[in-house]
């Protein structure tokens, strides 16, 4: 009867509690009914599912199950891509008839002004340490070696002046400035917009340019007829954690994980995917360009400068064996030298020593008052009862000379490092005339970049530049090294303007800023290295200057006839 009565609950009539109360239980029966109560031996519970622990069985299963989802997931992800791809080709041509409906106008010449205040800051950025490198190691006595300190601060102490050059730099800096504020109200990128995904953003901001330029051209009435524009599939969505879930570290670090992997991905895609190629082909155009024409702008005017200091150095008066006494000297004395003479009893008074050197001398009861001296030396010298009052004559301007009963009273104080005077106005000439030769250049490539071609601007603008960098070794003085510093940068600004034109272009609009990045990057180490080469055989050779820029020019220029023509595509 009691098994009957066990057996009655155990199918469905049990308290609601889930444990049968019988009168005569055995509690040994109990304890092993409430454990398999509701379960037959082949589904008894695996006791470490309590604690979360997936059963060894499972994990088998799940395990052969996932091997076919896994090159399902594979399939599918090509399938996406495949998708993706026709979506971009349909987005592209759509987006060419939406644009012309949106028509150009306001809207452009506004985006073009900010656009331009960019590109100016990045050109300034180019020229303007050449223009106040000059005057600015000198307010900041800076050597040779500490000239890259310049963007970082400085300490000038009661000495410091506002001079001009800092005025330079304030003007200079606005178009950053004013791009960067400017920039801050202008829209983003309609079709970036849409390779993200977002329609409704992008859709708003092409409104808002068809409606600024209708506006503008006197038809406000003009109705935006897009109503839907096609959004390429999404291979992966960005997943956010909302501000309930997660501590703040773990929602940036999500953020930052997906970012990083997006860069990541476009990288590689550029360097090892379709694009490869042509990301070879512009990475070495890119070098050549950089290594030949930065080179080149560092060297001209180092070029310059040295055919002035062997100009100079051949025009020195050199005085042997002199003596001078009972004699007042309030003149400027410039490019001499005095080897083995006897000064007794002179007296030195407000005046100027430029490229003087005393070798072998001998002063004796002399009187040195309010001298200044650039690039001034004192060599294997007797001085004897010599009076140094208000001077730059320091102590390293005197090598190894002797001293007897001399004295040195009130020194000049401030930078104690010669700098040159006169080469200033000479470097702003040559900075300033080399970039005012690149706008003829300029305004022809504009022209006739749709008309040539992309390669064929590019090719030939490099190959020009090469046949002026021939007409270099012809070059043997100041005119003639700052004309042909004017052709080269007059030709070979065309190959810069079609090179970022057809890099623009090569790419789709998700790895284009990605791909420009990279090979601006390598930019700038071809220009980092082309100044280093260049500049260390000034003085030594030209040869090798001259060869390796053709050399670059011609490589550079041939490879990039390579690349496929833009000039007809639809920007993907």
């Amino acid at each position: 009867m009691d098994d009957y009565k066990y057996q009655d609950n155990y199918e469905g009539h049990a308290p609601s509690d889930g444990y049968y109360r019988g009168n005569e239980s055995n509690p040994e029966e109990d304890a092993q009914s409430d454990v398999t109560e509701g379960h037959d031996e082949e589904d008894e519970i695996y006791e470490g599912e309590y604690q979360g622990i997936p059963h060894p069985d499972d994990v088998k299963a799940k395990q052969a199950k996932m091997a076919p989802s896994r090159a399902d997931g594979l399939r599918g992800q090509a399938d996406l891509m495949a998708e993706r791809l026709e979506d971009e080709e349909q987005l592209a041509h759509q987006y060419e008839n939406i644009i012309e409906e949106c028509g150009h106008g306001r809207f452009q010449w506004i985006l073009f002004f900010v656009l331009g205040l960019a590109l100016m800051a990045d050109g300034v950025e180019v020229f303007v340490v050449s223009f106040v490198l000059p005057s600015a190691e000198k307010d900041m006595c800076l050597s040779s070696s500490k000239k890259g300190m310049l963007g970082w601060g400085f300490s000038m102490g009661t000495n410091y002046h506002f001079h001009s050059w800092r005025v330079f730099v304030i003007i200079c800096a606005l178009p950053c400035t004013v791009s960067m504020v400017a920039l801050r109200f202008m829209p983003e990128s309609p079709r970036f917009l849409l390779e993200m995904g977002k329609h409704d953003e992008a859709w708003m901001i092409l409104k808002q340019v068809h409606d600024t330029n209708m506006r503008a051209k006197g038809a406000p009435e003009k109705v935006f007829t897009v109503s839907h524009i096609k959004t390429p599939k999404q291979m992966d969505e960005f997943i956010e954690i909302q501000s309930s879930t997660g501590t703040w570290y773990q929602r940036w670090l999500v953020r930052f994980k997906t970012t990083f992997k997006q860069v990541w991905d476009n990288a590689m895609y550029c360097v090892m995917g379709p694009y490869r190629m042509n990301t070879l082909i512009l990475a070495v155009v890119w070098f050549t360009m950089a290594l030949s024409y930065y080179g080149l702008t560092v060297w001209f005017p180092d070029m310059i400068r040295y055919f002035q200091d062997v100009e100079y150095k051949s025009k020195m008066k050199v005085f042997v064996g002199e003596h001078v006494y009972d004699a007042t000297i309030n003149f400027t004395m410039e490019n001499q030298i005095h080897r083995r003479g006897k000064l007794v009893n002179d007296k030195f008074t407000k005046m100027y020593f430029k490229h003087v050197l005393f070798e072998d001398t001998f002063f004796d009861e002399c009187y040195f008052q309010d001298v200044t001296s650039t690039d001034t030396y004192f060599k294997n010298c007797t001085i004897e009862s010599t009076t140094f009052y208000n001077t730059d004559l320091y102590e390293h301007k005197f090598i190894n000379c002797r001293f007897i009963n001399s004295t040195f009273l009130k020194q000049k104080e401030g930078c104690h490092m010669d700098f040159e005077q006169d080469n200033d106005f000479l470097i702003y000439l040559v900075s300033f005339l080399g970039s005012l030769s690149v706008l003829p250049g300029n305004i022809i490539s504009a022209l006739l970049m749709d008309k040539v071609g992309r390669l064929k601007m590019i090719g030939g603008s490099m190959l020009i530049s090469a046949v002026c960098c021939f007409f270099l070794f012809f070059g043997n003085s100041e005119s003639e090294m700052i004309g042909w510093q004017c052709l080269f940068c007059g030709t070979s600004i065309a190959a810069w303007n079609a090179l970022d034109v057809i890099t623009v272009e090569l790419y789709p609009t998700n790895q284009r800023a990605t791909a420009f990045g990279i090979l601006n990057g390598l930019c700038k180490f071809g220009a980092i290295l082309g100044n280093t080469i260049f500049a260390s055989f000034v003085g030594i050779t030209i040869v090798v200057p001259i060869l390796l820029a053709a050399a670059s020019l011609v490589g550079g220029g041939l490879i990039a006839l390579r690349l496929p023509e833009t000039r007809e595509q639809v920007l993907m």
